[in-house]
């Protein structure tokens, strides 16, 4: 199950941030809670507070589906995720275009 704090892989800038996820009524959702730099000191960001997973329900083969939006580009998708050990695996796809990306679990 992908509820925790979870460090996603930096993004083109060299953001890192973290993530707790947890149940949001009958889903479940997930919210940033640090920012980091590419060194990995916190860093002020305007991403920190900011929903950026929600609506994720489970799925039959173990996955869950919902909405994820890219905490510096802002956009909403539909996302697919998948915990696999300490790994959340990560599938965003937008007008037939996918984006993959592996986080680790921090708790």
């Amino acid at each position: 199950m992908p509820v925790g704090l979870w460090r996603s892989a930096p993004d083109d800038s060299g953001l890192v941030v973290h993530v707790r996820t947890r149940a949001c009524g009958a889903s479940l959702c997930g919210m940033v809670e640090r920012a980091k730099d590419r060194r990995g000191y916190d860093t002020p960001s305007s991403v920190v507070g900011s929903k950026v997973m929600w609506d994720l329900k489970p799925q039959p083969d173990g996955s869950y589906a919902g909405q994820f939006r890219e905490p510096v580009r802002g956009k909403a998708v539909p996302v697919n995720l998948k915990v696999q050990g300490n790994k959340l695996w990560l599938r965003g796809c937008d007008a037939g275009a996918c984006r993959d990306a592996v986080w680790t679990r921090l708790r």
